[in-house]
């Protein structure tokens, strides 16, 4: 081979070999402008779920940056959320096979992106409000309505009894107190996550009412008005959360009788953080996971109950460990 052509080919290969390392670079340089991205718009860097952490949240990123330069509010990225859940329920239900199947759980799927990226944008615009809170919960609860009822409708003719109305009885039952349960295992955890934010004083993320606040504010609100409206719908929700804790309850009052102590935060938080992971077990990816899954492998039934075996065992063993630090707590407040 002559000088010339070796030449020629050391030039290629070295102008290849900087321009992938030029790409890598810009690469790097985007993947951490994304991460700080991402943590900007997180409520607090230490609660989120690992799936949401290093998975959702860059998706639901890349939507919130569209959704942003779009001027579309974070109240109307809920109803997409809401939207897209519903509409993959309604395709579940169906059951016409596998690939519909997928299409169905791929818009539940986006269901999750759009609900991280509602968040997202309220953090990054400072666009907050009761009413985007109210809707955010409602979205999650009607996206479940509809995934049981896809179960429920699923099974209706599967009967393993020879009474098939029985059948369909048990079924509905099921489908009730499975949605019911979930109700309780879902306040839960978004209570003590902003128990557990407050408790650190992250203004950023805290959402943490109290019920005899907004009972106040609801005595102010003119009658039959949307305020007076949002603001009992919001009342129902937090006394809701409240009364399955009562001894945190306690706490609560006596911090704001006599304020927050360092002392009192730091023993909060080195109990709270290892609890958080628990509540995270919860929230919407680990239930939804084996939902689908289920779904996809017709084993809806084991799908339901996997909110009554796994689930409820966790919800209640959450509060109790959330209720016996409140009771250890309670004595060192003022002091």
């Amino acid at each position: 081979m002559n000088t010339s052509l070796k030449d020629n080919l050391k030039e290629n290969l070295k102008g290849n070999l900087d321009s992938l390392k030029g790409n890598l670079g810009n690469l790097k340089d985007n993947l951490r402008s994304a991460r700080e991205d991402v943590i900007a718009a997180r409520k607090c860097e230490n609660i989120n779920d690992p799936v949401d952490t290093h998975f959702v949240d860059y998706i639901a990123m890349a939507f919130s940056k569209l959704f942003i330069k779009l001027h579309i509010i974070p109240n109307v990225v809920t109803m997409f959320s809401m939207a897209s859940g519903v509409a993959g329920g309604v395709l579940l239900a169906l059951d016409r096979g596998l690939g519909l199947d997928l299409v169905g759980a791929l818009l539940v799927f986006l269901s999750a992106v759009f609900d991280a990226s509602d968040g997202q944008v309220a953090r990054l615009t400072r666009h907050f409000s009761r009413l985007g809170r109210m809707l955010d919960g409602m979205s999650d609860a009607t996206v479940y309505i509809s995934l049981y009822i896809a179960c429920v409708i699923r099974l209706w003719d599967r009967s393993p009894l020879t009474n098939a109305s029985l059948w369909h009885g048990l079924l509905i039952v099921l489908g009730l107190v499975t949605y019911l349960l979930y109700v309780a295992q879902c306040q839960l955890p978004d209570y003590f996550k902003n128990l557990h934010m407050y408790m650190i004083d992250n203004s950023k993320g805290n959402e943490l009412s109290r019920s005899k606040h907004i009972l106040a504010e609801l005595k102010q609100a003119p009658r039959f008005s949307f305020a007076r409206f949002s603001c009992l719908c919001y009342y129902v929700y937090t006394r809701a959360q409240e009364r399955r804790a009562p001894q945190t309850q306690k706490l609560l009052d006596a911090v704001e009788l006599h304020g927050k102590s360092d002392e009192l935060c730091d023993a909060f938080y080195a109990e709270s953080r290892k609890l958080v992971k628990l509540t995270n077990l919860l929230t919407f990816n680990l239930r939804t996971a084996v939902l689908l899954v289920c779904m996809l492998l017709h084993w809806e039934l084991a799908g339901l109950l996997f909110v009554w075996v796994v689930l409820e065992p966790i919800r209640l063993v959450l509060l109790r460990k959330y209720e016996n630090l409140a009771r250890r707590l309670l004595p060192t407040v003022g002091n």
